[in-house]
């Protein structure tokens, strides 16, 4: 039985993957290289931009680092933000079931505050855990357990929606089950990093807050009551 569920932010709560791409795409081509759709998969999506950085593009000195931030930070908050089909629905009935949910991303906090305010979701989650909560990023575990200890629930309680082989690694490694969004193309990678099952998006997803079930994909899950039946306070 879960008690609790935690989700990324880029892939899964909003798509973005077209936007970070591109970012990424344009910053190798001003230093005189491509990026290959595998450099995308393993280096960039579901990873913080400090390891992307350091992995992709050694030639750029650290001493720029802050240049490269300030320039996906104007292009990030500049975006207008779609959500995941589905997500809404599945959060309103999280909420109503009282079911502790928490957002788990490698985004800056400035970016995860323009997201959730564009998408009206600013207090649906009862945490938020960003770069900067943690020392190490995704596929380390270190953030899905801070989310864990911060709602008060053992991380093997946790349900974690990913979209991202390194982010599925992070979930898993931490001890939590994960449900995977992909498409068809990265659903096997996504399974072979440990995920139950695959989704398209959350319209493949239902949660019943009466009965406190959720089916998503092939996977049949049962959430345990909440002690008190209150919700938690935001962090």
């Amino acid at each position: 039985m879960y008690e609790a569920v935690l989700f990324d932010m880029d892939g899964v709560i909003v798509d973005t993957e077209h936007s970070v791409t591109e970012f990424w795409r344009q910053l190798a081509a001003s230093e005189g290289f491509s990026l290959s759709t595998a450099d995308l998969e393993r280096h960039v999506y579901g990873n913080r931009a400090d390891h992307t950085l350091r992995e992709l593009f050694p030639r750029i000195s650290p001493d720029r680092y802050g240049e490269i931030y300030g320039r996906l930070r104007r292009n990030q908050e500049s975006l207008l933000y779609a959500a995941v089909p589905g997500v809404h629905t599945l959060l309103e009935g999280l909420g109503q079931a009282v079911v502790p949910v928490a957002l788990v991303t490698g985004a800056q906090d400035w970016k995860a505050a323009a997201v959730l305010g564009q998408l009206g979701l600013t207090e649906t989650f009862d945490t938020q855990i960003c770069a900067d909560d943690t020392a190490l990023g995704k596929p380390h575990p270190a953030c899905y357990l801070l989310a864990a200890e911060r709602l008060c629930v053992d991380i093997e309680r946790c349900l974690v929606f990913e979209d991202a082989v390194s982010g599925v690694t992070s979930a898993v490694a931490a001890g939590a089950a994960c449900v995977g969004l992909a498409p068809p193309h990265r659903a096997r990678q996504v399974l072979d990093a440990g995920a139950l099952t695959v989704v398209r998006d959350f319209t493949e997803v239902v949660f019943d807050p009466r009965e406190r079930t959720m089916s998503a994909g092939r996977e049949e899950l049962l959430f345990a009551p909440v002690p008190g039946g209150d919700r938690l306070p935001a962090y």
